[in-house]
């Protein structure tokens, strides 16, 4: 159930209408009722059931266990460590079992072996990848002595399984959410109209702004011997902000869903395009897995016994300030690694999403002190506007660079795009009409170009505040002309005609 598609529009308005009729002790159960439709609404079989259920049954009954236990920390350990090999054992068997296949056959044909693993095709449940890291986290943080456990296997179920976040987050942690998923909420028009202009807001960058783009990218894609490096650079550009509109935009159908209901999420994006460097985007690019993965993974790794011991050892060999980085940076490296497998089950991700990343930010912090003596050398003010704007284009070149693997269908095709964007025409840049020759004409080129003006200038004024909170405080008049203008804009510009796909939301396939 796509995000845009009519279906999801009307669920949506009914879980809403029934929600604030029913009596407010029994809200919560329209939520979870709501949530096991949506979950269910692609593939209600035998299988699917029985995937929702090795997650929550175990998880409930593990929590309750380990909190049982908390005085005794073997026992509650090793009930922490059950559950989360349960919860990661489905999660691998159903996305990644393929990737281990591949490498496999890999190995074989290294030494020449005249045998291939067969792949094989699973069904999972939508957002399985979000619901296992929740639940990983809830046992986690009652080991940990945060939370108690949920004595309501049907409430457990619902943190488990909210609708909204279950196609692209963002993550949720128990002690952050339990009273307001499980709270009484009357209904608030000033709460539903700052529902609806952030839906409407997330709409518009889905269905005018990143569909266009990925008309673009899908033609040069689809046909790289056709269109040479001119086009396939701009496509590189492209897909970029066709993945952050895609992504931040569900998002803020996430958030403005849930405003209506009552229930603060924690924000997934602030403005990372505005970022001076790799770093930076990723502390304003999907928050919430980052923040889940250096609570859960990263800290616990890096102090870690292995790691104590790693850090004395290099401490002796190499010195007391290299010796301390070395177990940081090998950390974050598994860190990165598993942030490109939680993507998917494929070495793109691992790649593109992980790797990479690792290698920018590395570079970024060891390089830091030469860069610093070369801007000094050279008389650079780092703090003036063209400096900035300049480690701002170098971020977004990289982080593209590295979202050509995210998009590719394989690594060779990665490197097929990379190879083919040094294929240079001359002649395309003298022809004023070449750019309207990859699957959008100069009408939705320049609706895309103001719409991404319109975008960008959002963001700028929300650097400076609640943007909605100044439009409503605004005279009736221009903030009813700005409501129905989006609204037009979306239902005159939106790309929901002929060819378009409601389920090719990029972030569903996780």
């Amino acid at each position: 159930m796509s995000l845009t598609s009519l279906t999801f529009l009307f669920f949506g308005l009914m879980v809403l209408l029934i929600y604030f009729v029913v009596p407010k002790k029994i809200q919560w159960v329209v939520l979870l009722v709501s949530s096991v439709i949506f979950l269910f609404y692609d593939n209600l079989n035998v299988g699917t059931v029985i995937q929702a259920l090795v997650v929550l049954v175990p998880t409930y009954f593990l929590g309750m266990a380990i909190y049982k236990n908390k005085d005794d920390a073997k026992k509650s350990k090793r009930y922490l460590i059950l559950g989360i090999l349960i919860i990661l054992g489905q999660l691998i068997y159903l996305k990644y079992t393929n990737l281990f296949l591949v490498t496999g056959n890999h190995i074989l044909n290294l030494f020449k072996v005249d045998y291939q693993f067969g792949l094989v095709h699973r069904n999972s449940l939508v957002g399985i990848s979000y619901y296992s890291l929740i639940m990983i986290s809830y046992l986690t943080d009652i080991y940990r002595g945060l939370v108690e456990p949920q004595k309501n296997i049907f409430k457990c179920a619902l943190f488990m399984s909210y609708f909204p976040i279950l196609t692209s987050g963002p993550f949720i942690r128990y002690d952050a959410i339990e009273n307001e998923l499980y709270g009484k909420h009357k209904f608030d028009y000033k709460r539903m109209c700052r529902g609806l202009v952030r839906i409407l807001w997330g709409v518009f960058k889905i269905l005018v702004i990143s569909q266009r783009l990925g008309m673009f990218v899908d033609t040069v894609y689809g046909n790289l011997a056709k269109f040479d490096g001119f086009y396939t650079i701009i496509a590189i550009l492209f897909f970029t902000l066709q993945l952050y509109t895609n992504f931040s935009g569900s998002i803020d159908v996430i958030m403005g869903i849930s405003e209506i209901i009552g229930i603060k999420l924690p924000e997934n994006f602030t403005l990372p395009f505005f970022s001076r460097s790799i770093t930076e985007l990723w502390r304003n690019w999907h928050i919430t897995l980052g923040c889940w993965l250096k609570d859960y993974i990263f800290y616990p790794l890096l102090k870690s016994d292995f790691m104590q011991n790693l850090g004395k050892k290099c401490k002796e060999k190499f010195g007391k300030k290299t010796g301390k980085k070395i177990p940081m940076y090998l950390s974050m490296f598994i860190m990165w690694v598993l942030i490109g497998a939680w993507h998917e089950g494929a070495y793109t991700f691992i790649i593109g999403s992980g790797i990479l990343q690792f290698i920018y930010i590395f570079l970024e912090e060891t390089l830091a002190p030469v860069a610093e003596k070369v801007n000094k050398k050279l008389g650079i003010d780092t703090e003036k506007f063209s400096y900035k704007l300049y480690q701002m284009l170098r971020t977004y070149l990289l982080f593209s660079i590295a979202m050509i693997f995210f998009r590719a269908t394989s690594v060779t095709n990665a490197i097929h795009i990379m190879k083919n964007a040094f294929v240079w025409n001359p002649w395309v840049l003298f022809d004023r009409t070449s750019l309207y020759k990859a699957g959008l004409d100069m009408y939705d080129f320049r609706i895309l170009i103001y719409s991404l003006i319109i975008m960008f200038v959002v963001q700028l004024l929300a650097r400076r505040g609640d943007i909605r909170e100044k439009l409503f405080k605004q005279n009736i008049v221009f903030r009813w002309v700005c409501l129905y203008s989006l609204i037009f804009i979306i239902l005159i510009f939106g790309c929901y005609g002929p060819g378009y796909d409601p389920a090719a939301f990029i972030y569903r396939q996780f």
